[in-house]
């Protein structure tokens, strides 16, 4: 009975030990679909990047590099904006002489007789006088850059200055016509002969306008109403401007 019992524990023990065979193992190549027979992607971005094509040699020259600064094509792009080489641009003569027709037509309008800017720079002048400081006189005087181009003389820009010196002088002269000043209170201006149109070659300008002789300062002191002799006064677009406010000697 013992023997048995010990044969039987043998063959359990033996039979527990026993390994259990393994399945079969399949071919490391059949557990990957080959390239043939892969099944394509359906992701968007995997069909978007076969979609794609590859870039050409032949296309690689196609895109030129933007222009280095200082480069050719800085200099033409900024030609083009301020238009200096753009064609039909106008040379720097022909604006003048458009700039010169513009002002001849301009300056056939006769100036008005009365107006708040033109008292305004009367009552300047007036200033000037009753202070004796010319430079306040200075806005009823007539421009230099308009002179230039107007008169027809051999250095506009030169007498231009010797009537502007002379201006200066009669405005410390009239100061001295009076004792003082005290008192005096500016009334107004009243433009003098009946305007006359000058046209180009007279009195040497090359550009008309219109010209007027002896207009009048008017101011009072003590009461008593009195005036200045204002020569000579002429248009400009517009405005009356001074060229002569005392007495002068015909160029």
């Amino acid at each position: 009975m013992m023997k048995q019992v010990v044969v039987g524990a043998l063959a359990l023990v033996t039979g527990c030990a026993a390994p259990t065979p393994a399945p079969d193992a399949r071919p490391a190549e059949s557990a990957r679909p080959s390239s043939a027979t892969a099944a394509p992607s359906t992701t968007a971005g995997a069909g978007a990047a076969e979609a794609a094509p590859a870039p050409r040699p032949e296309d690689a020259g196609a895109l030129e590099p933007p222009p280095q600064d200082g480069g050719a094509g800085t200099d033409a792009a900024a030609a083009a904006t301020d238009g200096s080489l753009m064609p039909g641009s106008p040379p720097a003569a022909d604006a003048d002489a458009g700039a010169t027709a513009t002002a001849v037509a301009t300056n056939k309008i006769l100036p008005a007789l009365e107006s708040e800017e033109l008292t305004a720079r009367a009552r300047a002048l007036f200033d000037a006088i009753a202070k004796n400081e010319p430079a306040l006189a200075d806005p009823f005087w007539f421009p230099k850059d308009p002179f230039i181009p107007l008169k027809d003389v051999k250095d506009p820009g030169k007498y231009w200055d010797n009537l502007h010196a002379a201006y200066a002088n009669d405005v410390k002269a009239m100061h001295r016509k009076r004792k003082s000043w005290e008192g005096a209170r500016f009334v107004g201006f009243e433009v003098g002969s009946r305007p006359k149109w000058v046209p180009p070659g007279d009195e040497v300008n090359k550009i008309g306008y219109y010209r007027s002789f002896h207009g009048k300062l008017k101011y009072e002191i003590d009461g008593k109403p009195a005036s200045l002799d204002v020569h000579t006064i002429i248009s400009w677009q517009g405005r009356w401007y001074i060229t002569h406010l005392g007495d002068f000697k015909k160029r």
